[in-house]
């Protein structure tokens, strides 16, 4: 084992207690490998501001790449950004629906089957 989930829990602990820099020099070298929970995390960084400037494009753009290696979670992340905008991205309530949708295909459901309709 290569010790990437025990990276990835490091760096989100380190999220948790607001230690934003550590948590980011910790995914450091895991989006240097393209590993897509730590793509995931640092594009929920740029969209709430952990850390880093909040950034839309920049959120989008690496939620995105964690969703097309696998991340559902992403998914549903990026569905929540089209569901209202932030700056620099529109709100698209069909990509906000799309996006959640396929974060359920991809397991990440975290509520009732109708939100996800």
């Amino acid at each position: 084992m290569d010790g990437t989930l025990e990276k990835l829990e490091e760096a989100s602990t380190a999220f948790s207690e607001e230690n934003f820099a550590l948590a980011l020099e910790i995914l450091e070298p895991l989006i240097a490998r393209s590993v897509p929970g730590a793509l995931g995390m640092l594009g929920v960084a740029y969209q709430l501001g952990l850390g880093v400037e909040p950034n839309g494009p920049k959120a989008v753009e690496f939620l995105l790449k964690a969703t097309e290696l696998g991340d559902g979670t992403a998914a549903h992340n990026l569905g929540t950004i089209y569901v209202t905008g932030m700056p620099g991205i529109e709100a698209n309530k069909e990509l906000s629906k799309k996006y959640y949708r396929k974060a359920k295909e991809m397991g990440a459901q975290y509520t009732d089957d109708a939100f996800y309709e």
